[in-house]
């Protein structure tokens, strides 16, 4: 009963461990895909900002309501040192110790940027990275319980048909498995069930077994009961003899052939 339920276990934790691992792929992949669609968003506003602060500084325009500082102290590295060689481009950053949408080209030698809030689009990522880790957890959880279920029904089955066949081996040749046959099956047209025929084909052998026993007990009983007959005759008729130690031979060997047909009828009652 140890090994039934360590392979229940063994099932159940194995059906979890692979839905964990689905769930965490589909999980990456879209907070992959919406991560960059939201950002990608944020980061084209940042790219329309700058073009239009390029657009009022090239014609010496005021900036309006846009965000645009030349070489401002909170802009990060790698953005400075790609304007540096003469490039747009934007990247996520903080100003002011807020999370921001940098973005920046060049301008006479400066870096022009501008800015746009990012708290509240990586607050939206954090919201739907703990929907996509809820969903996950409890995506997991029914699994491993439709995976316990399904475990303990197949083990139960192993162990009904561990019983029976112990049953047999005692000598007990009517146990039977008895699971539904093929007819009787639910399941979809067509499906295997191993476990089933595990069942079936001790079934199969437990009958094959006892017909054979049966055939063998109607065989001894049957040679025990002719050999009965003329034995019987042969103690009555040695019985005429005169005595002497022909006739003792010929009783101890009629009696030794009545003994061991008396054992064959025993033999054939148990």
């Amino acid at each position: 009963m140890r090994a039934l339920s360590s392979l229940r276990w063994k099932i159940a934790l194995t059906t979890t461990m692979v839905c964990c691992m689905v769930a965490a792929a589909l999980g990456i992949l879209v907070h992959n895909v919406v991560a960059r669609q939201m950002v990608g968003e944020v980061r084209k506003a940042a790219a329309t900002e700058l073009d239009h602060a390029l657009g009022h500084y090239e014609y010496g325009t005021a900036h309006g309501d846009v965000n645009a500082v030349f070489d401002p102290p909170d802009l990060p590295r790698r953005l400075r040192e790609l304007v540096a060689g003469g490039q747009t481009g934007s990247i996520v950053g903080e100003q002011g110790g807020k999370p921001v949408m940098w973005a920046a080209g060049p301008a006479d030698g400066k870096a022009l940027a501008v800015w746009l809030p990012f708290g509240s689009t990586r607050d939206r990522l954090r919201d739907i990275d703990t929907a996509i880790l809820a969903s996950a957890i409890l995506a997991a959880g029914l699994v491993a319980l439709a995976g316990l279920f399904l475990a303990d029904r197949i083990s139960r089955r192993l162990a009904t048909t561990a019983a029976v066949a112990r049953r047999i081996t005692a000598g007990d040749l009517d146990a039977r498995v008895n699971l539904p046959g093929e007819g009787d099956d639910p399941g979809p047209r067509g499906s295997r069930d191993e476990v089933r025929d595990v069942a079936h084909a001790l079934d199969s052998m437990a009958s094959s077994l006892q017909g054979r026993l049966e055939a063998e007990k109607r065989f001894t009983a049957d040679v025990a009961h002719e050999l009965r007959t003329p034995l019987t005759g042969s103690l009555a008729a040695a019985a005429l003899l005169p005595e002497g130690r022909p006739k003792e031979m010929i009783n101890n060997r009629l009696r030794a052939l009545h003994l061991l047909t008396e054992d064959l009828l025993e033999i054939s009652r148990l």
